[in-house]
């Protein structure tokens, strides 16, 4: 960390710690793209793996977030912070409540917020109160903004949409799919758990001479048989899902939840790897996908409508280069963690204390006058 010699912080930098279970010295997450000139970036992790692959989380689970919560406290105790930004609604949680409980006021944002299923009961109410201590949530659709006031019982205000990110991703180093899987020539992906409607699909895929792969986890598909022409796949590596995205000759992703969002991940990450997506019109798909421009929409449930869409598709391969042309440089532009690490850099400068000296110059590209005076009524209630 930059000091005087009078031992003082350097007041033209602004302290972030991260707070997220998959941190590792080559994995530096966002922070690995702010400018080193404007922030220090501290990282808190787990050593041991989390398991993803439930529904629900489990109580193992939520016991290494609130270890991870407490590491995190004990680094703040040690190297006061300007921020603090935490990955996924659990792990805010968990800092939010032991941040509450010790008094920590530092501000705090939750990245990647989304619930999947709007909560109730106990859960609801806990999730209330951890929540109260947080500034700032990413959600990454425009109606959660409503959805999570609501169900949170927060000003709008501290919901700001801004799209998905991640990782930047090359078609060229994701190959070998369809030897390593033993897939047919030519096939359809279909992949992830969260609302998937994958009864639909199936439907749809009957009698259709490609074939259809599912990525996911037993839970999201439907009980009974599958048509002769897909092949389901379970609990494999990030990189073979990735792989079989790469390869495909669409990417189908059918979702069935009018809660919050799903599908925005895999989305992403096949517009970002070049590959046509055929997805669910829903809160998940409509802030990325731009109808017939760069993917295509079907009505939620509608068989027909998927399987005329998905013939129409791939017998146009002109259609699909057209697509997949148009999705790659959408997801260029907005999908990469770079670009996710900008937004991060405009908030951390309007919310550290005092505000950082650079906060004008970034802070205009991802927000509005509007939002600047709805923020300013409201950081804490």
């Amino acid at each position: 960390m930059n000091h005087f010699q009078d031992g003082t912080k350097d007041p033209t930098k602004v302290r972030v710690l991260f707070v997220a279970w998959f941190l590792r010295e080559d994995r530096r997450w966002l922070g690995a793209f702010l400018p080193p000139e404007r922030f220090e970036c501290s990282y808190v992790g787990l050593e041991e793996a989390v398991d993803s692959t439930r529904k629900r989380t489990p109580w193992k689970k939520w016991w290494q977030f609130f270890r991870l919560a407490l590491k995190a406290r004990r680094e703040l105790a040690r190297h006061p912070q300007d921020l603090i930004v935490t990955a996924f609604p659990q792990v805010g949680f968990t800092v939010g409540l032991v941040n509450l409980l010790t008094f920590v006021r530092t501000p705090h944002v939750i990245w990647y917020f989304n619930c999947g299923h709007e909560y109730r009961g106990l859960r609801k109410w806990l999730s209330r109160l951890a929540y109260r201590g947080v500034d700032r949530c990413l959600v990454y659709t425009r109606h959660e903004r409503s959805v999570y006031a609501r169900v949170f019982a927060l000003p709008k205000s501290r919901f700001q949409f801004t799209h998905l990110t991640g990782a930047e991703l090359k078609a060229e180093d994701f190959r070998g799919a369809r030897e390593d899987f033993a897939l047919a020539p030519r096939y359809i992906a279909a992949l992830g758990s969260s609302g998937r409607d994958y009864g639909t699909l199936l439907r749809a895929v009957e009698g259709l001479s490609l074939q259809l792969v599912i990525v996911a986890h037993p839970h999201a598909l439907p009980p009974g048989p599958v048509p002769p022409n897909v092949k389901v796949l379970t609990s494999i590596p990030q990189q073979d899902y990735l792989r079989i995205i790469a390869e495909a000759e669409l990417v189908a992703i059918p979702v069935n939840n009018r809660e919050t969002a799903s599908g925005q991940m895999t989305l992403i990450q096949a517009m970002a790897l070049g590959v046509p997506v055929v997805a669910t019109r829903c809160i998940g798909t409509e802030d990325y996908i731009r109808h017939g421009a760069n993917g295509w929409f079907v009505e939620m449930g509608d068989v027909e409508e998927w399987r005329r869409t998905l013939r129409s598709i791939l017998d146009d391969p002109e259609e699909r280069q057209r697509l997949a042309t148009e999705a790659l440089r959408f997801a260029r532009e907005r999908f990469t963690d770079r670009t996710g690490a900008r937004v991060l850099a405009a908030l951390a400068e309007e919310l550290s204390t005092p505000p950082a000296i650079f906060y004008n110059q970034t802070h205009s590209s991802t927000a509005t006058p509007e939002s600047d005076a709805e923020h300013s009524k409201d950081r804490r209630i």
